[in-house]
Order: C-alpha cells, then sequence, then structure tokens
C-alpha cells in the first residue's frame, strides 16, 4: 500500500520550492524595473509632456523611454509635482487620448487607462519605488 503522508509531504516541498523560485523572480524583475524608473527621473530632456485639454488642464502626463521597449506614463496634477498614478507600456507610438473620465494610452496588450481623478490604489502604487 502507497505511503500517502510522504507523497503529500514530497508533493508539499516541491510546491513550496516551486512557489519560492517564482516569487524570486518576479521580485527580481520588479527590482530591475525600479531601477530603470527610478533613473528615469535623470534626463528631464528626455521627457515628452503633454497637458490635457479638458477639465481646464487640470492634469499633466509625462512619458518616457526607460528600456528599449518600455514606456513609462506619469501622471500629475498640472502645477503640482505630486505623482498620482504611474504605468509601464511596453507598446510605444501610441498617443494619449483624454476624456473627461479617462487618460487612455491606447494598447490593445496592456490596461492602457488611467481613471481621472486617480483611484485610491493608483495614488498608492504610484508611492512605491
Amino acid at each position: 500500500m502507497p505511503d500517502f503522508r510522504g507523497v503529500f509531504r514530497r508533493s508539499g516541498r516541491f510546491l513550496q520550492w516551486t512557489l519560492g523560485i517564482v516569487i524570486v523572480l518576479f521580485g527580481i524583475k520588479y527590482c530591475v524595473e525600479v531601477k530603470a524608473r527610478v533613473h528615469a527621473g535623470e534626463s528631464p530632456h528626455r521627457w515628452t509632456i503633454e497637458v490635457s485639454d479638458i477639465q481646464q488642464g487640470a492634469y499633466t502626463a509625462k512619458s518616457t523611454f526607460i528600456g528599449r521597449e518600455t514606456v513609462l506614463l506619469r501622471l500629475y496634477r498640472t502645477g503640482d509635482s505630486t505623482l498620482l498614478a504611474e504605468r509601464v507600456y511596453t507598446e510605444h507610438g501610441v498617443a494619449l487620448l483624454w476624456t473627461d473620465d479617462w487618460l487612455i494610452y491606447d494598447t490593445s496588450l496592456d490596461d492602457g487607462a488611467i481613471q481621472l481623478p486617480p483611484t485610491r490604489l493608483d495614488r498608492l502604487l504610484a508611492k512605491l519605488p
């Protein structure tokens, strides 16, 4: 008769190791992205700036390349340096579209919209490194 406890114990260890490796890999990926986002501010001449044409120009979007294929988009309130929302996209060459309720970076692969005003989650994520 098979030893089910031993099988479950080995399966549990395998799942723990697999989960640990996945978490470490995502952590490494996140750290690389953080480094790229932090260094993006060192070259202000490379930023593309666009002021919203709705709500009397209440918002300003800034974007720049942080990698060969990666675009960093940051949303600020016009006249204030507080970061409201931040997104990273792999599609580039896409124009920003301002509506009354959304800033749209129109991509079919990513979440290409930021709600205006940004949600609490957007504001919280923008404060993370």
